[in-house]
């Protein structure tokens, strides 16, 4: 076996110490999370990489594979999403505060070990266009006069606390239509507009990633065809809209989608050298044909987003394995052997009462961690819902199974990497 660097073999070592720990303790799969992280996959062992001087500000940049740091070091985002702005606001939920109650405690999250957080916006909020509803009654997606003020602090602020953050247009809808519910594809009236603007507010803050459209279901199902990634990449026709409201969730309506690289393109224009996350069909679940699609960019700065979440219910054998089936894992190598980064910008698993482990995720991560692909859990809410939330309250208790999974892993990972506290 060729001798590692010592960062590397410190790392290897901790590894493995954590891996004998976590084995002695699987008398009950509870004591397993206390012990440590779980035996990382095979694969290249993440670099042991110091952290970062105070005097260097926040800034990530693509450099082959993989992200960096200010200091040039790799750097792997794991970290959470924060889900709240993308629909508070537009909905009229909560005038006064766009989150809706739920603004992030940035220590809580710190404290998780998390150096990272998403943040899922509305483009008719942050445009602040007056919209017609599924039913057709006119609104006003900004009804406090203080979105984008509000978006504004919430990056400042994750900023300060030692985070990186990525912006990422999650609700969007065509023509004169509010933005109530997730759309299959960025819309060529407003979607570019949205990111001429957010990439002119925040091109000076180099921590900040955008991520172009949060999950692509134009076709449905997956593998899709070459028909359905062309829309994605290059813009183009579709016939039915989602509405969001109850009584007609979608809408025959004939609109034009933006491709990734007419909102790529319109990010650049206006100066902004941000990394910018380009998804994939079914979700951003299908990899298969990324590589073969993506968009041209000369700084070439961008990364493959990518949303595993399990392909089972709990209990099922499938949900180890993320949606599509394990063939997902061969495309995302194929897209790091072909010289991109990816960031698992949502991930999730089982969280009810009383669920213990995280079968999906204690595959996935170690996949991950060896290969420095970014990871950040859906999400930081405190939902009754029985999976994808990570959080019981706003100081930031772990769900079971899920949550509890996933703060030890960030614990024993930054533990590793010399990075914890």
């Amino acid at each position: 076996m060729r001798a590692l660097p010592g960062p590397q073999v410190r790392w290897s070592l901790r590894l493995l110490i954590a891996a004998a720990a976590w084995a002695a303790a699987t008398a009950g799969a509870a004591a397993a999370l206390a012990a440590g992280c779980p035996e990382p996959a095979p694969g290249r062992p993440t670099r042991s990489t110091p952290r970062p001087s105070p005097s260097l500000p926040l800034a990530v940049r693509v450099r082959g594979n993989h992200l960096v740091d200010a200091a040039g070091a790799v750097l792997q985002l794991r970290g959470v999403n924060v889900s709240g702005l993308e629909a508070v606001a537009a909905q009229g939920w909560n005038p006064a505060d766009p989150w809706g109650g739920q603004s992030p405690d940035w220590q809580a999250i710190r404290r998780w070990q998390a150096n990272a957080v998403r943040i899922p916006l509305n483009e008719a909020s942050w445009l602040g266009y007056r919209c017609i509803d599924g039913d057709g009654k006119a609104r006003n997606p900004d009804p406090g006069g203080n979105y984008r003020s509000t978006v504004r602090r919430t990056v400042a602020d994750a900023t300060a606390a030692g985070l990186y953050v990525i912006l990422d247009l999650h609700w969007s809808a065509p023509a004169h239509f509010c933005p109530l519910a997730q759309n299959p594809m960025a819309d060529a009236d407003h979607s570019i507009a949205f990111w001429i603007s957010v990439a002119g507010e925040f091109k000076n803050r180099p921590n900040v990633l955008f991520e172009l459209f949060n999950e692509p279901f134009v076709g449905y199902g997956g593998p899709v065809g070459r028909g359905s990634w062309q829309i994605i990449m290059d813009g183009g026709r579709l016939d039915r809209y989602v509405t969001g409201s109850a009584a007609r969730y979608q809408a025959d309506f004939p609109w034009q989608a933006a491709g990734m690289q007419q909102m790529l393109a319109a990010v650049r224009a206006q100066g902004a050298t941000n990394v910018v996350l380009i998804g994939a069909p079914s979700w951003a679940q299908d990899l298969s044909q990324w590589t073969a699609t993506v968009p041209a960019d000369a700084l070439h700065q961008i990364a493959a987003a990518w949303h595993p979440y399990p392909n089972g219910n709990y209990g099922d054998p499938k949900a180890a394995e993320p949606k599509l089936g394990a063939v997902a894992y061969t495309w995302a190598q194929q897209i790091l052997n072909a010289g991109y980064p990816i960031v698992i910008s949502e991930t999730g698993d089982h969280n009810a009462p009383g669920t213990v482990g995280s079968p999906l995720l204690a595959r996935l991560l170690p996949w991950a961690d060896a290969r420095h692909v970014s990871y950040l859990g859906w999400t930081w809410n405190s939902w009754a819902n029985a999976d994808n939330i990570l959080i019981r309250d706003r100081a930031g208790d772990p769900t079971d199974g899920y949550g509890a999974f996933f703060k030890q892993h960030l614990a024993c990972v930054a533990a590793a990497l010399g990075t914890a506290g």
